[in-house]
């Protein structure tokens, strides 16, 4: 259980009745014993969760949560929860779609335990979301985002951040596989990473990213009391999360004027791009990136008529010829 896990519990407990947070608690262990479910992903249900029961809260002016009172929601309160998302929480297509999956995960786990018969929850259609893929970076604008790391005046948290950047450009990890990494899993040429589904893959690190990984790690050592064997931790020792590497991103967009698609996934992406327009085959980026299918990573790529034209002409046979 992570840290950010046990705030999102106590809030919960805070608002919830005895049994409605037992079924919580139930719940959050079915999602990892059953559903395989990583602990990135319980934390956001955790959160789009409590989010829900602080919306109720406030919508039907109670002190606490009861489940009989989940159990009676009508569509109208479901509707008044997504409108909430949208017009007090400014939420984007992305983040509503994934509430309302989590809140629709907690009331399946209810009815598959007999906890209740029915919810008008499965009434509530689907929000659109718009298919958009990251924005791929230039070496241009990563160099500059090393430049204004190179900046910071706290040598430990520069030297992380910097250590994070080359993991996620240089491997292309997803964040929350990059935090998980653990020192025991440092110095070596390759990464044995679990992804999606539990799948292992073996991704190689470039001797320069050992280097600045490991520069990172001679100064870890030096913070005091350390709770966690990750490579990637706060300056009170405890596991980076991904909000923080979220709003990290969001002060780079800021300093560089960067678009607001500019994410933490964007290195992802880069990663992808700049291989794949260097002549790595689809096949080996398909394994690199963890994609259980190669259309996954043929729709993730999004390669340029101009460019596939361009590689076409370039490795053809007879290209000389045409």
């Amino acid at each position: 259980m992570t840290n950010q896990n046990v705030n999102l519990n106590n809030k919960i407990k805070k608002i919830s009745s005895i049994q409605l947070y037992k079924y919580y608690k139930s719940w959050s262990q079915w999602l990892l014993s059953s559903k395989n479910s990583s602990f990135n992903t319980i934390d956001s249900y955790s959160y789009d969760f409590k989010v829900f029961l602080v919306f109720i809260l406030k919508h039907h002016a109670k002190s606490e949560v009861r489940f009989t009172l989940l159990k009676n929601l009508t569509i109208q309160d479901f509707r008044a929860w997504l409108s909430y998302l949208v017009s007090v929480k400014n939420l984007k297509f992305k983040s509503i779609a994934r509430s309302r999956a989590s809140i629709i995960s907690f009331f399946n786990f209810c009815l598959l335990f007999n906890y209740l018969d029915n919810s008008k929850i499965f009434q509530l259609s689907t929000p659109k979301v718009p298919k958009t893929l990251p924005k791929a970076l230039s070496e241009t604008q990563i160099l500059k985002i090393i430049n204004l790391i190179q900046d910071e005046k706290n040598n430990i948290i520069k030297l992380r951040n910097k250590a994070l950047l080359y993991i996620l450009w240089g491997t292309g990890l997803r964040v929350s596989e990059a935090l998980s990494i653990e020192l025991s899993q440092i110095g070596r040429d390759t990464l044995i990473i679990k992804g999606k589904g539990n799948r292992e893959r073996m991704i190689p690190v470039l001797s320069v990213v050992n280097d600045v990984v490991n520069s990172w790690i001679k100064e870890r050592n030096k913070i005091q009391s350390v709770y966690s064997n990750a490579v990637f931790i706060s300056l009170r020792g405890k596991r980076l999360t991904s909000r923080y590497v979220q709003k990290f991103f969001s002060d780079l967009r800021k300093k560089l004027d960067l678009d607001d698609s500019v994410t933490p996934h964007s290195l992802r992406h880069s990663f992808a791009t700049h291989l794949l327009k260097n002549g790595v085959d689809l096949r080996t980026l398909q394994m690199m990136l963890g994609h259980n299918s190669i259309t996954t990573t043929q729709h993730y790529l999004k390669i340029s008529n101009s460019f596939a034209e361009k590689i076409y002409r370039k490795t053809h046979p007879r290209a000389k010829n045409l």
